[in-house]
């Protein structure tokens, strides 16, 4: 039987073979990055900013803002030990810190621009209502194997809007986020029967937001890469998943998970022991 898959691993599989085989043919652990774990900071407090009690706020303007920061702190205390188990400079996880507070910043300025907008003919927990999304969706498909979380489903006076939120540097819809949005089009329409209006990116560095309009160009494209993976990863011979090496190998502040394999300074073996431990435990 197929394993299901993600918009994830099919990026995965698209950018080295290898990493694919290492991750989701043999199940290695992971490595947390700084990255990895600011972003889980990030999006687990947007996700439990819209679950806030309304009741008690009566100035939104200042109110919103303090507790979506106060989230964020929660979070990131939560994370803060794994940081600092990452062994880097003190300095760049400071640096993180306050990026976040920017682009969370970008945020909620942007929500209360969007809010003060319809408050003009709204209470305001009637505005924050119509504004607030549906978060962490679990959407999947028999059909294509495929399964994916979004980070924000839309209904804005009955049209649908797939939003995933991003802390990249770049605000650019690469080809590998627009095929993650056109595999969330793919499973929200098989799920509901209903075709979004647009997906997008919120790209909270930026403060921007960057749609697309979902088409017949853009599900064909996601049901063509669905079908690729399938037929890609039936081996299980590692001879068949080759290296990519190249800039996501090793980087400033970290590298990839399955470096010391890929390049002889650690043996699959003692991944394998590792593997053990774990799951021991």
């Amino acid at each position: 039987m197929s394993r299901i898959e993600s918009p994830s691993s099919i990026s995965t599989f698209n950018q080295c073979k290898r990493k694919y085989y290492y991750s989701y043919k043999l199940n290695l652990p992971r490595k947390d990055s700084i990255s990895t774990l600011t972003g889980k900071s990030v999006h687990s407090s947007l996700e439990e900013f819209y679950k806030i009690d309304l009741n008690s706020i009566k100035n939104p303007e200042i109110e919103l803002k303090h507790s979506l920061m106060n989230i964020f702190n929660t979070n990131w205390e939560s994370s803060l030990k794994k940081l600092l188990e990452l062994n880097i400079d003190k300095t760049i996880i400071i640096q993180h810190y306050q990026d976040s507070l920017s682009m969370l910043q970008n945020f909620i300025e942007d929500f209360l621009t969007s809010l003060n907008k319809e408050m003009i003919s709204l209470s305001f927990k009637e505005a924050f209502d119509k504004l607030k999304p549906q978060t962490e969706i679990h959407l999947s498909s028999n059909q294509h194997n495929v399964q994916g979380f979004v980070d924000a489903i839309i209904n804005y006076n009955g049209d649908i809007y797939i939003l995933d939120y991003k802390t990249s540097s770049k605000d650019m819809v690469t080809d590998e986020y627009e095929l993650q949005l056109a595999i969330y089009a793919l499973l929200y329409q098989e799920k509901f029967n209903i075709l979004p209006k647009k997906v997008g990116l919120h790209f909270l560095r930026h403060g921007s937001k960057k749609y697309l309009n979902v088409n017949d160009d853009l599900l064909f494209k996601a049901r063509k890469q669905c079908e690729m993976i399938k037929l890609s990863t039936v081996s299980d011979s590692i001879e068949d998943y080759e290296k990519n090496p190249g800039p996501l190998c090793k980087w400033k502040t970290g590298q990839c998970s399955f470096y010391d394999i890929c390049f002889g300074v650690k043996r699959l073996e003692e991944f394998d022991k590792e593997l053990i431990q774990i799951r021991k435990v």
